[in-house]
């Protein structure tokens, strides 16, 4: 169940990089000695895990937010067991290894060494089996094997609950990123459709741009040839005005020139 655990948040892992218990191991250690840093601020974890990451050499490997989340879930599986072993003893907490070193580093009862996480089975005996026993050394009795069966069932279900919530969690994460990725899509196609309307109306300015400015040519064509043809109307007609002028003078003059021949 352990390992299913681990699995589950190894997802969070870049390329092929698999955490271990060493990884674990260091992430405790860090995280007592650097308690300091974790002022409850906001933001002021995930920049402390990420000193973290850059510290043993992680970067690439895996994130800030994932180690944030590793530890959380130690702390939580820790919570979770120890408010088992607070309802009838601690015998589920032999099932995880973590337990007994967890449960001095968080009490302040001791300083996590190196050392001491080298090897989480030999820190189990170091500190003392969280396994419960009588004080007789003798085999629990049936009664205690059931309670025994009873809260290690309690704590397997804490654990399917544990991953059931890792899974939604991812889910929701997944959609998280989907959501993301479909607003930056929207966002990229209103930009491309609010270009393309900026180069409609472009366009269609320019063609009635030229459109008037083609009008406007041959307004000013059509006035010119009627301004000519008017030039040309009026210059006939004073041709034909001269030459009726010219004639009735002719005329005049010719019956004159009869009159004055006639008086002869």
């Amino acid at each position: 169940m352990e390992s299913e655990v681990e699995v589950t948040l190894e997802l969070g892992a870049a390329g092929g990089f698999k955490w271990t218990d060493a990884n674990t191991a260091d992430l405790i250690v860090w995280r007592v000695s650097n308690s300091s840093l974790f002022t409850g601020k906001r933001n002021t974890a995930l920049r402390a895990f990420e000193q973290f990451v850059k510290e043993k050499d992680l970067e690439g490997k895996v994130t800030p937010a994932w180690v944030k989340k590793k530890w959380e879930n130690l702390r939580q599986k820790y919570k979770d067991i120890k408010s088992l072993s607070l309802l009838g003893g601690d015998p589920c907490s032999s099932q995880w290894k973590w337990y007994a070193i967890m449960d001095q580093a968080l009490s302040g009862e001791i300083t996590v060494t190196p050392s001491i996480l080298s090897c989480p089975s030999s820190a189990s005996t170091r500190f003392g089996s969280p396994v419960l026993v009588s004080s007789s050394g003798q085999e629990a009795p049936p009664i205690k094997r059931r309670k025994e069966q009873y809260l290690l069932g309690a704590l397997q279900e804490l654990e399917r609950r544990q991953e059931e919530r890792e899974r939604r969690e991812a889910e929701r994460e997944d959609e998280r990123e989907r959501r993301a990725v479909d607003r930056e899509e929207e966002r990229e196609r209103r930009a491309m459709k609010r270009e393309e309307d900026r180069e409609k109306q472009s366009l269609e300015r320019e063609r009635r741009r030229e459109q008037e400015m083609l009008a406007r040519q041959e307004r000013w064509e059509r006035e010119l040839l009627a301004r000519e043809e008017r030039r040309e109307k009026e210059y006939r007609e004073r041709e034909e005005r001269r030459d009726r002028e010219a004639a009735s003078r002719e005329d005049r003059l010719f019956k004159l020139l009869e009159t004055f021949v006639a008086k002869k």
